[in-house]
């Protein structure tokens, strides 16, 4: 999708983004890709930033599937959190290789948003060791249900609404009972407010929805937890990616 020309937080200089692009590569960020309105997206690395070609490397995924996927669509989005600032540009994708190992190339954007925000980037919830949320509202069944978190920031998470209860859930609700319960960690109790709602498609080719929430109210010490959490995914993706498990 293409930004709006008036946006303040665009980056059109070449030689600016340029510059965002080699230090995506020499800190190591890690960046998210997806496929908007889709229901996919990897945690990837730039592996080499080529200004004779204009050429992005990142690293692919490990499943086929996903690749396929990220290479087939129109554009895929990138997203990733440099000096605590986000980056975000998006572009199609093409297959490479670097180092003899597959790997998956991208064109440098001709514009770029560069937006300073507090919260750490979004990282995606591994699926072979998943988070929960459960909510306490009144408009579920039984009072109550529990639903898988697909990713979470420092500043908010997505659930993953499989069952279509939380359709009727306008932007701006707030569930005040919520407890999140993140593996390795103590269950925190919290309130959601909703900031969005989209509806994807499972594989099986039925509808689920995906609520993007912010925190409310959250104390410093739940805070901390969250970010500990956050921080320990961060890690084992680098491990995984450079090698080190």
């Amino acid at each position: 999708m293409p930004f709006q020309e008036d946006d303040p937080c665009l980056v059109s200089q070449s030689l600016e983004i340029s510059s965002i692009l080699q230090g995506l590569l020499t800190q190591r960020v890690l960046v998210r890709l997806d496929i908007p309105g889709k229901a996919v997206s990897i945690i990837s690395t730039a592996l080499e930033v080529d200004p004779k070609t204009g050429t992005l490397l990142l690293d692919n995924a490990s499943e086929e599937q996903t690749n396929s996927q990220l290479l087939r669509a129109t554009s895929v989005r990138l997203q990733g959190t440099l000096d605590r600032v986000m980056i975000e540009f998006s572009g199609p994708l093409s297959p490479a290789m670097h180092g003899g190992k597959p790997a998956l190339a991208m064109v440098w954007p001709t514009q770029l948003r560069r937006v300073q925000r507090r919260e750490f980037f979004r990282v995606d919830i591994p699926a072979s060791n998943p988070a929960h949320c459960l909510i306490e509202h009144a408009s579920l069944p039984a009072g109550r249900a529990r639903f898988r978190i697909a990713d979470i920031s420092a500043g908010g998470l997505q659930l993953v609404d499989r069952d279509l209860l939380l359709t009727d859930a306008a932007v701006g609700t707030v569930f005040e009972e919520c407890t999140l319960e993140l593996p390795g960690a103590p269950e925190l109790d919290l309130g959601l407010r909703v900031l969005r709602s989209t509806q994807l498609a499972q594989d099986n080719g039925k509808p689920q929805q995906q609520i993007a929430c912010r925190f409310v109210n959250l104390p410093d010490n739940r805070q901390i937890a969250i970010q500990q959490y956050i921080g320990g995914i961060e890690r084992a993706v680098l491990s995984r990616r450079w090698g080190m498990d």
